[in-house]
């Protein structure tokens, strides 16, 4: 069958990058990332072009994910480390141990009822333990108003019977902004809380674990918080945390995903009509348009109106409001080089200019544009 939207995954730039990232990473063990169907490229061929390049431990965020991936990985001769990094449901604790999955304790209540519920087990649940460093999602405080009380809370889970501590991690917040000057800001005060608290627990007698903190942004930028293991995720797939193409260029890292669609249709308008839902765009002369077949429906957002697409090497502008299945490029002047069934490209195949123009209209960051890209668009490796 052939398919009119494709999302072309370069499977020898994933690859590179994680050897890139390795070479960041201070001897770090190197976690990838690959929640969210690996940030949209497939979870299946991140994990095993991953996995074949040297990755050992991996991290996903749903109890879903963990036993998808632990059967890909089955399937490919391997039983890697992985870890969920948020919350998972109590009553999901026995399997997660039975397939050897580690999990996460968000703070003493979870800890105690994750231990709870594993009583009676087979097997013990390993947790690593999510410190709230200044993030405020989920973790234990360490603000100086409770970083005593979650020094006692941890020294008490360590002796828990059902679960055990595997590591100690943390999450930095603004270290996509923070790293891209010489002030560490905001990034410095988490890592200051991290290592006041594992020191704390460590001079205490308490096996921590693997200690991780730093996300994509402070791999690049800051050595200090590398430890024992560290989490890449945007970078592994090309693109860099701040939203500057040339970090990642710098960085030596490559897009791998390329988002293509096809001309479906070409067509004049006559000045003063009216194009697409709304008629936000009135051709003021005699225009031809191409009618591309992706909408928001694959990924292509509303909010990207007015964003380039490639045809043969040139850009052409949105004209008119992006609809669910299709959208329109205005082509006058070039009819000649562009025809009905050809390739179009929405982004990728550049070094993530196309995609970062995506993220800016739509004043979001270039996560949102790759994860957005919908599971009807077939992906092809390459």
């Amino acid at each position: 069958m052939k398919y009119k939207n494709i999302a072309y995954i370069d499977t020898a730039a994933l690859a590179d990058n994680y050897r890139t990232v390795c070479e960041h990473s201070s001897g770090a063990q190197v976690i990838a990332v690959v929640k969210a169907d690996a940030y949209g490229h497939g979870i299946a061929c991140a994990a095993t072009v991953l996995g074949s390049a040297g990755c050992t431990f991996f991290a996903v965020s749903s109890e879903e994910e963990a036993v998808e991936l632990r059967r890909i990985e089955a399937e490919n001769g391997r039983r890697p480390s992985i870890i969920i990094l948020g919350h998972i449901l109590p009553e999901n604790a026995w399997t997660m141990a039975a397939h050897d999955i580690l999990c996460t304790a968000v703070s003493y209540d979870n800890a105690v009822l994750l231990d709870r519920v594993m009583a009676g087990s087979p097997h013990r649940l390993t947790v690593h333990i999510k410190l709230d460093t200044g993030m405020n999602r989920v973790g234990f405080p360490t603000d100086d108003a409770s970083y005593e009380t979650t020094i006692e809370q941890i020294k008490e889970i360590a002796e828990f019977q059902n679960i055990r501590i595997g590591g100690i991690f943390t999450h930095f917040s603004c270290a996509d902004t923070d790293l891209t000057g010489s002030d560490t800001g905001y990034t410095a005060l988490q890592l200051d809380r991290y290592n006041r608290t594992v020191d704390a627990l460590i001079s205490s007698g308490i096996h921590v674990g693997i200690r991780h903190a730093s996300n994509s942004a402070a791999i690049l930028g800051l050595p200090q918080a590398h430890f024992d293991a560290v989490r890449a995720g945007i970078i592994l797939y090309g693109l860099s945390p701040s939203g500057d193409k040339n970090e990642a260029v710098r960085a030596g890292l490559r897009p791998v995903m390329k988002f293509c669609s096809r001309v479906a249709h070409i067509h004049k308008v006559p000045a003063g009509d009216k194009i697409s839902y709304g008629g936000t765009y009135e051709a003021a002369d005699e225009r031809t348009v191409a009618v591309v077949a992706a909408g928001y429906a694959d990924g292509y957002e509303r909010a990207y109106h007015g964003c380039p697409a490639v045809i043969g090497g040139r850009k052409y502008p949105s004209v008119g409001r992006i609809c669910m299945d299709q959208f329109m490029l205005d082509i006058t002047g070039h009819e000649n080089e562009v025809g009905v069934g050809q390739e179009v490209t929405l982004f990728g195949g550049d070094d993530g200019e196309l995609l970062e123009t995506l993220a800016k209209t739509a004043g979001t960051i270039n996560y949102e544009v790759i994860c957005k890209v919908s599971r009807r668009v077939k992906r092809m490796d390459v």
